[in-house]
């Protein structure tokens, strides 16, 4: 599921005082796709969103349109919960839970290595 979210994130960064290429290093994506995800020229996977909320520090709730929401009717544990848009439902199971897992990790992983490349650029400048 992929969501145009610009209006939103608009209104945080105008919130914050940044300007989109900030916004673009603080998401860690490159400012032409910031500022084509602004316009509503590209759509935003939810996967990806729950990543800008985090990196945002604000409830994926506030990055989303009005007329969706997110809801674990069964609060145990692994029973996966789903997603309100308009007036339908969209279950999220475990595999959807568990691919947005592995998603999130193979980014941190590509994140580690992109730090552990800089660190090694830095002590091979002294």
């Amino acid at each position: 599921m992929k969501l145009r979210i610009g209006n939103k994130l608009s209104t945080i960064r105008e919130d914050r005082k940044m300007t989109q290429i900030e916004m673009a290093e603080l998401l860690q994506i490159p400012e032409s796709t910031y500022a084509r995800y602004e316009r509503n020229e590209s759509q935003v996977a939810y996967n990806k969103l729950v990543s800008f909320a985090e990196l945002l520090n604000v409830p994926v709730q506030e990055l989303l349109p009005e007329t969706f929401s997110i809801t674990n009717n069964n609060h145990n544990a692994g029973q996966g919960g789903g997603v309100i848009f308009g007036n339908q439902y969209f279950y999220l199971g475990d595999n959807v839970s568990n691919q947005a897992l592995a998603n999130e990790n193979q980014e941190l992983k590509e994140k580690l290595a992109l730090l552990e490349q800089k660190i090694d650029e830095l002590v091979n400048k002294k």
